[in-house]
């Protein structure tokens, strides 16, 4: 009997455990696909919104952002500054995101409150190049109005990262007291660190509007690093994620009548040819989608040369040459317009140690 049960006990310790019963998940905590956002529309019979007086209200509220203008004075003497969603396209390195922070800089200062979503410079990198613009446009003033080159000084964003300021403590504090009087509490960067995707972006731009019940001004910087979304149980492959974002952040400027800019890189085969759409063929459906696309380029990209095949050596020393001029020439050239003139180039001095671009008004 005691041999049998000695037996029967050595058979079930060489016997694998039963399996444990994993305890049901609640339906509220069982995590559910992504599922595509709802499309959005509007519709809206001729009659009623005529006699609604509707379109009275939409030509008033078009009216009111007549008078807005991007702070860039060549710029806004051609350009109308509408609601819309705007595309600024340029090749690494060009300054596209100095161009566009600046231009909030001066959207702020101007009453606008401005997001900019900043997913690859963080607030610190940022906040420096508006301090280091500071002190160039100081310098500039004070030069113009002597007469003579001027003393003031004109750190990097970079030296000011370093600790420079602390050389020249009175004017540090004076443009830090100038640039926060002037942009208050309307200049707000979201750094996202490669991490926000496009439903981040128009939850934040969604929950902005309701607390505040203003529209601000929304800048993206920039598309191509814009987190890939899931829809299901689909990966996007690269180019339908970018015109999944572009159809989105398109969509959510239309649903609340908000202006969208939106930074795009380039194509590298276009590097050493005059900026065209082919140049954003990468990104997205951005020329059936975009209101406006502008691409910043070096200046003697509009030389005969860089219309004719071939040359490269010759092409490559007149764009190094162009990089290490101060300041250095750059065109902002209109590729599509729904506001105005349909092609149009405007240009810039890029002064890349103030952080600052100057309009160059004439011919």
């Amino acid at each position: 009997m005691s041999d049998n049960n000695t037996t029967t006990q050595a058979t079930s310790s060489l016997l694998p455990p039963p399996p444990q019963m994993e305890e049901p998940i609640p339906p509220w905590e069982q995590k559910k696909p992504t599922a595509a956002p709802a499309p959005s529309y509007k519709k809206t019979r001729a009659d009623e919104y005529f006699s609604s007086g509707q379109f009275d209200k939409d030509v008033a509220a078009y009216q009111a952002y007549g008078k807005r203008t991007t702070g860039y004075a060549n710029l806004d003497h051609i350009q109308p500054f509408y609601p819309g969603f705007y595309v600024l396209g340029a090749i690494s390195s060009l300054g596209k995101t100095t161009f566009a922070h600046q231009m909030a800089d001066q959207l702020a200062s101007a009453g606008e409150h401005v997001l900019y979503f900043s997913l690859e410079q963080n607030r610190f990198e940022l906040y420096s190049k508006s301090l280091a613009r500071g002190f160039g446009q100081t310098n500039r003033a004070d030069a113009a109005a002597q007469n003579r080159p001027s003393s003031y000084p004109t750190p990097s964003s970079i030296d000011l990262r370093r600790g420079e300021g602390e050389s020249y403590p009175t004017e540090m504090a004076d443009q830090v007291n100038q640039y926060t009087k002037a942009v208050e509490d309307r200049m707000i960067i979201i750094d996202g660190a490669f991490s926000l995707t496009v439903e981040d972006i128009a939850q934040i731009v969604n929950d902005f509007i309701h607390d505040t019940k203003c529209k601000p001004v929304v800048i993206v910087d920039y598309l191509q690093i814009v987190a890939p979304s899931t829809q299901g149980n689909k990966t996007l492959n690269t180019k339908e994620s970018v015109d999944y974002i572009v159809h989105t952040l398109k969509a959510l400027q239309s649903d609340d009548e908000l202006t969208v800019i939106v930074i795009s890189s380039l194509n590298r085969q276009n590097y050493m040819t005059p900026i065209d759409y082919e140049s954003f063929k990468e990104s997205g459906g951005i020329e059936y989608t975009a209101d406006v696309v502008w691409g910043l380029q070096l200046a003697v990209m509009s030389e005969e040369i860089f219309n004719k095949e071939g040359k490269i050596k010759e092409k490559r020393e007149t764009i190094r040459d162009a990089k290490s001029a101060m300041p250095r020439a750059i065109d902002l050239v209109c590729l599509k317009n729904r506001y105005g003139i349909a092609n149009y180039t405007v240009h810039f001095d890029y002064y890349p140690k103030s952080d600052m671009f100057v309009p160059v008004i004439g011919p």
